[in-house]
């Protein structure tokens, strides 16, 4: 087949999105958004430049900035797309939260931060944007790859705003995926999102703190008694966690073959309000770290029935957010996404995040779908599809053919818009952002 060569999947996923904008819009919100497939860099420039300057400045600035285009229903538009190509049995999504360090005050929502790394060479205190992304995770023959479901810019104020942002993010999502484990770390897992996304029918998986008030599950009396039953057991305290079996198995985890130590026992959690939960304490077995010692885990599930393995194996995907969060600040240039309001910035944001999943879906998606579309190099191993392989593949494919060959043909009963989404066009993105 030929090196240019162009995939069916690639016009159809490209087509898919572009139904979503009004057909006014159309023609420039998919030179934007090939643009931000094949460019690393986060300037509305560079995403024009890499598909040629073929409109006015003005009809970019117009379509960003005051476009009747609602980019929440692009990332509806999207997860529909992540269905059709992917169907496993339980989808796994984390939500997590990044600072972007623009230094500019005026930047829409930049604030002061707390700097979470500590390493010795950065502040504790920097000014930056800060954004939470709900992402999805996908596997491919042992490698788990994390893709952008939405993303939204955490407005000025405190700590509390990012909860509200994250049950936002959760309602959009609603059931859409079909069953879905949440994976939340240590910051997230507050009572208020865990009752909210149990509500949705979600399984919250998260780390909490290891002195976390957890009570034995009390058992119901032999006979009836006046008042209420009980709700909470005994303490758990280290006596009695220690006295629990523990187990060890080799698992894939973090991408290498790791030995893990666990003990797990159904509890009683009081933030939860005395909510059956499955608790698993776990600690990793590495003998050649013996000057630092891996600390021990705690890890709660609303599931009580899930089994502690599956629980520890579902949280270790949790850690494939930080390659993405290292996608964003230097793959496809979020740091460099400059828009003087915050309308435009998410719109711009969303085509960025957009053109990065389109490389990450085709990356772990069927080889067969894409053929020609990943081309390693020669030191490589045969076979290799990563992100950046397919975004070069594209980019290829532009240079030989030019953009029209890339834009797919949408006939005009394909360009009207589903009658269910109608009222969602006529909301600006301010009110339902």
């Amino acid at each position: 087949m030929s090196r240019t060569a162009i995939p069916p999947i690639l016009p159809i996923l490209i087509g898919r999105i572009a139904a979503a904008v009004p057909s006014r819009a159309r023609a420039t919100f998919i030179e934007l958004l090939i643009g931000a497939v094949v460019t690393k860099g986060g300037h509305v420039t560079d995403a024009i430049l890499a598909v040629g300057l073929s409109r006015a400045w003005t009809t970019y600035y117009w379509l960003l900035e005051r476009g009747r285009w609602s980019w929440l229903l692009v990332w509806e538009t999207l997860l529909g797309v992540l269905t059709e190509l992917f169907a496993p049995p339980v989808w796994h999504v984390i939500i997590d939260d990044t600072v972007v360090e623009p230094i500019s005050v005026k930047a829409p929502g930049s604030r002061i931060h707390h700097n979470h790394t500590t390493k010795p060479n950065r502040p504790r205190f920097l000014r930056g944007q800060g954004w939470l992304c709900l992402a999805a995770v996908l596997e491919r023959e042992w490698k788990t790859g994390a893709v952008p479901l939405m993303l939204r810019l955490v407005r000025r104020g405190a700590n509390r705003g990012k909860l509200t942002s994250a049950r936002f993010l959760l309602r959009l999502l609603g059931t859409r995926l079909g069953r879905v484990r949440l994976l939340l770390d240590a910051w997230f897992m507050r009572a208020w999102l865990i009752e909210g996304a149990i509500a949705d029918g979600h399984t919250v998986i998260g780390r909490v703190r290891r002195d976390l008030a957890l009570h034995e599950v009390p058992r119901p009396p032999r006979q009836r008694r006046r008042g209420r039953p009980r709700k909470y057991g005994a303490r758990m305290t280290r006596e009695t966690i220690a006295a629990l079996p523990v187990h060890r198995t080799a698992q894939i985890l973090y991408g290498n073959l790791e030995v893990v130590r666990y003990r797990s026992c159904r509890v009683a959690a009081r933030f939860l309000k005395g909510r059956v939960v499955r608790a698993v304490w776990m600690q990793l077995e590495r003998p050649d770290r013996r000057d630092k010692p891996i600390e021990e885990r705690l890890l709660i599930c609303t599931d009580p029935d899930l089994p502690a393995i599956a629980i520890i194996l579902s949280y270790a995907k949790r850690w494939s957010v930080e390659p993405l969060f290292f996608a964003m600040k230097h793959g496809w240039g979020l740091k460099d996404a400059w828009q003087q309001s915050r309308q435009g910035l998410m719109r711009w944001v969303t085509i960025l995040a957009v053109g990065y999943a389109f490389n990450q879906m085709l990356a772990y998606t069927d080889p067969a779908r894409i053929p020609g579309l990943a081309d390693p190099a020669p030191w490589r191993p045969p076979g290799t599809r990563t992100a950046a392989l397919i975004q070069a593949g594209i980019a290829r494919i532009l240079r030989v053919v030019g953009l029209p060959a890339l834009v797919p043909v949408i006939s005009r009963k394909s360009e009207r818009q589903p009658q269910r989404y109608a009222h969602r066009q006529a909301c600006t993105d301010a009110n339902a952002a």
